[in-house]
């Protein structure tokens, strides 16, 4: 772009008369003067002119670049970090485009959509609203979702690897075939009722703190499976 703007104002200098020729009238015969014939002075004074623009021209070109790269950079704020405009990778189409890394996502309403294999890896996802959507193959790794809502959400085989789900309510989830490690934590969830967490491997003391939250009962609307079976908590 920056190349196309420089040779767009050279070709426009070079087009326009640089130098004004009139013809000279000798004894009734009109002559054309030779280009060596120097210019007038209004031809001086717009030359000049032109002369004088030319520098702050380029110099302003200079950061055309800049400020399309700028453009480009992905989302920096909730208010452009929506999916609607980018602002998270999608495994769909057999495509994986990971530009949320590092994004602050809070507050942003992803209800009710389809966001299967969607990442929102290594994101800030406080107190985001994920209920009723499809969150199959999704990737939460080393996100923050202190106060999300996953009220009625599908997160089967998502990869929760490394998150925080405090305050975070989880009410009638689908937690099954999740992928998590040693580092990610449940503690202080706000509720797990009715979740099914079938083929999801904790860690011992997750599993413990999970089985014993005052919120670890009920059965699962989509899957009949009981939470407290699907969690293998002792009876």
């Amino acid at each position: 772009m920056k190349y196309l703007l420089v040779l767009q104002t050279l070709l426009c200098l070079s087009s326009s008369d640089a130098f004004s020729i009139s013809p000279k009238t000798t004894n009734g015969i009109t002559k054309e003067l030779s280009p060596s014939i120097s210019p007038t002075l209004k031809d001086i004074i717009s030359n000049t002119a032109k002369a004088a623009a030319f520098p702050v021209i380029l110099a302003s070109l200079a950061f055309v670049q800049p400020a399309l790269a700028a453009q480009d950079s992905g989302a920096t704020s909730v208010s452009n970090a929506k999916i609607t405009t980018g602002g998270a990778s999608t495994l769909q189409s057999g495509r994986t485009i990971a530009i949320t890394r590092g994004v602050n996502l809070s507050g942003a309403d992803f209800s009710k959509q389809n966001l299967k294999g969607v990442a929102f890896q290594q994101s800030v996802v406080r107190d985001a609203n994920f209920k009723d959507s499809n969150l199959v193959g999704s990737s939460f790794f080393d996100a923050t979702l202190d106060g999300s809502n996953f009220e009625n959400a599908d997160l089967s085989l998502s990869n929760v690897e490394m998150a925080q789900f405090n305050r975070a309510n989880l009410k009638n989830a689908k937690m099954t075939e999740m992928y998590v490690n040693g580092s990610t934590l449940f503690e202080g969830v706000q509720s797990i009722e009715n979740t099914d967490w079938t083929d999801t491997m904790l860690r011992k003391d997750q599993q413990k703190y999970l089985c014993n939250h005052p919120t670890a009962k009920g059965t699962n609307p989509v899957t009949g499976v009981e939470t407290r079976e699907s969690l293998m908590c002792p009876e």
